[in-house]
């Protein structure tokens, strides 16, 4: 096995552990515990920082830089991998919305959850992670807007002979 193969099993590997940590995280924060037993709290937020200091955030750090490197040695290019790159740049932002919520929970006394917020927090990170594996997978060619640059002058469609018929007569009549 080449370099290229352990970087790769590598960024496997640490974005596997970063999803399932933020999965994980989001589930614990979606059922929250009972206010009235300082037990569970505790547990709870003992739970949730071990889950974002000692497995999510090496493993985003680790999963970025392996990514990195997989783009440096492969030479990886296309719209795709824009898109890609944006969606985990949205995953990190959910990461750092984990970290603000174990501050809050860390500093503030537990509040009850707003019902809405609890599918939606286990939606958010399962709706970034599954775009992921569509975007790698199936590499489409996403259209962004710097690809709509205006044609050139002189270009002309490949399998346009009608246009080229409806420019002869035009000049035929002149």
């Amino acid at each position: 096995m080449d370099g290229t193969a352990w970087v790769m099993m590598a960024h496997i590997i640490t974005l596997g552990i970063w999803s399932a940590s933020l999965l994980l995280l989001a589930g614990l924060y979606a059922v929250g515990p009972d206010e009235t037993d300082r037990a569970d709290v505790h547990r709870h937020g003992v739970m949730c920082r071990y889950a974002f200091v000692m497995l999510a955030s090496p493993a985003a750090v680790l999963a970025i830089i392996t990514g990195s490197a997989l783009v440096a040695l492969r030479g990886v290019d296309g719209s795709w991998l824009l898109a890609k790159l944006a969606v985990v740049a949205l995953l990190g932002l959910f990461h750092s919305h984990c970290g603000t919520l174990l501050h809050k929970h860390g500093f503030e006394s537990p509040r009850r959850n707003v019902v809405w917020r609890k599918p939606l927090l286990i939606a958010i990170p399962v709706l970034l992670i599954s775009l992921i594996f569509v975007l790698v997978l199936a590499k489409p060619d996403v259209v962004l807007e710097y690809q709509l640059a205006p044609k050139p002058a002189g270009y002309s469609h490949q399998g346009g002979s009608e246009q080229g018929e409806v420019e002869a007569t035009s000049v035929n009549r002149s």
